[in-house]
């Protein structure tokens, strides 16, 4: 009984202090909550006046077509991306806080439906003809065409569709670079296509698997890099990418690896060979000015009768040919998409597995990942790192469902009169 009558005053001492520290939180609150108000009004403001600036853009989706031959290398398509890479359209705080102007951003494409794959790139629609020119100038054999929105005339529905998600980040550090093509020795001359080796091809050739019913999106969405403040966004970058690869060369040089032995027989330690190599990758890498922030996202969907799980990992493993020990890798962001519960009871009826499928088409068709209502830490790469991921292929991805156009675009004779 005592022991009762402890337990019960004891039980009323915290409650006591719950109401004490309440009522401290309360006298205070003249001077805690208007700036909780500020902030809060100003998350809401930022957000309503950059979606209302979003919306009121027109967007288009163009289809690029391939010619029946690609001579050139991915670094052409390095050329391309450096000419899109572009900082501007949110220079003063008037344009940022009161227009809610946002840098433009891209949506890189590759897409199979019933195996049948497509390549486009979805832009603001004043920003078409720039888009249009890059390509053309650099690979003048392509055509690049309006295409309908696939994503948004999609008919997507639970009842009759299965779905799988991933989003994906990059394993490492921040200013370690992937696997290039630059490793691959495609930024030299092959006599040869059939001597080249693609890493792209896996990507052409996985979508290129897909069946009847199913269909395999893939989108990288990119903008230029820039150090930010706080009226940006939900994440912001106070570094360059720059000084972050520098902050990985200083933290790889101040942890040497390799033991060596003195001639006085003492011992110490130096850089491994692994080590160098990083720094040696780095270095590279930083020499190039344009550095984007990319969001990866793949999409599986399928009838239910011809949904297909040993697809799965094949997506999680999509970018495993760009990265190699001593380099960066490209892998899921954990279980963003995924419904974790483990027990039946505590997702009554697949509610919740259900609205997360639902959420993920939507991020996919609004190509969302800066702003609200999905905003999301991107990877930092530059140009040569995302012109690996995607460029447009050449012969040596015999895919068959890769769709060519059969004829070259006609060059205009030299000799015309002006």
């Amino acid at each position: 009984m005592y022991d009762l009558l402890a337990q019960t005053g004891s039980l009323w001492d915290q409650f006591g202090q719950s109401f004490a520290a309440l009522g401290l939180i309360l006298k205070y609150i003249p001077y805690w909550g208007p700036p909780v108000l500020l902030v809060t009004f100003w998350r809401l403001w930022m957000r309503y006046v950059r979606a209302r600036f979003i919306e009121a853009q027109d967007y288009t989706l163009l289809e690029i077509r391939l010619p029946a031959e690609v001579m050139k290398s991915p670094l052409a398509m390095t050329a391309v991306f450096e000419g899109l890479w572009a900082k501007g359209g949110e220079s003063t705080f008037i344009d940022r806080m009161w227009l809610g102007k946002v840098r433009l951003w891209y949506s890189f494409e590759l897409v199979s439906h019933e195996g049948q794959v497509r390549l486009y790139v979805w832009v603001r629609s004043a920003f078409r003809r720039m888009v249009e020119r890059m390509f053309y100038a650099h690979y003048p054999d392509v055509e690049l065409v309006e295409a309908d929105d696939y994503a948004l005339q999609f008919p997507f529905s639970l009842d009759s569709h299965n779905l799988y998600g991933i989003d994906y980040k990059l394993k490492g550090a921040t200013g370690l670079p992937i696997k290039t093509f630059v490793e691959y020795n495609l930024d030299q001359t092959q006599p040869k296509e059939e001597q080249k080796t693609d890493p792209m091809a896996h990507l052409l050739e996985f979508l290129g698997s897909m069946g009847k019913g199913e269909h395999l999106w893939i989108q990288l969405i990119c903008r230029a890099h820039k150090a930010e403040d706080v009226t940006f966004g939900a994440y912001y970058t106070k570094k360059t990418y720059t000084e972050l690869a520098q902050e990985k060369i200083s933290s790889i040089r101040s942890k040497p690896e390799e033991t060596v032995v003195f001639p006085d027989g003492s011992t110490g330690k130096q850089l491994s060979e692994k080590q160098k190599d990083e720094i040696k990758a780095i270095t590279r890498n930083m020499q190039r000015t344009a550095v984007w922030e990319v969001g990866a996202r793949c999409l599986y969907i399928a009838e239910h009768e011809y949904f297909d799980g040993p697809t799965i990992p094949g997506m999680q493993a999509l970018w495993q040919p760009f990265g190699m020990p001593g380099y960066n890798a490209i892998v899921p962001v954990g279980n963003r998409w995924q419904n974790v519960l483990d027990y039946p009871w505590q997702d009554f009826n697949g509610l919740r597995e259900n609205r997360m499928k639902v959420k993920h088409v939507d991020a996919y068709r609004r190509r969302s990942w800066f702003h609200a209502p999905y905003v999301y830490r991107p990877m930092l790469l530059t140009s040569e790192e995302l012109a690996t991921l995607y460029h447009l292929p050449g012969t040596v991805a015999k895919t068959p469902s890769v769709q060519r156009i059969e004829s070259l675009r006609a060059q205009a004779p030299s000799n015309l009169p002006v």
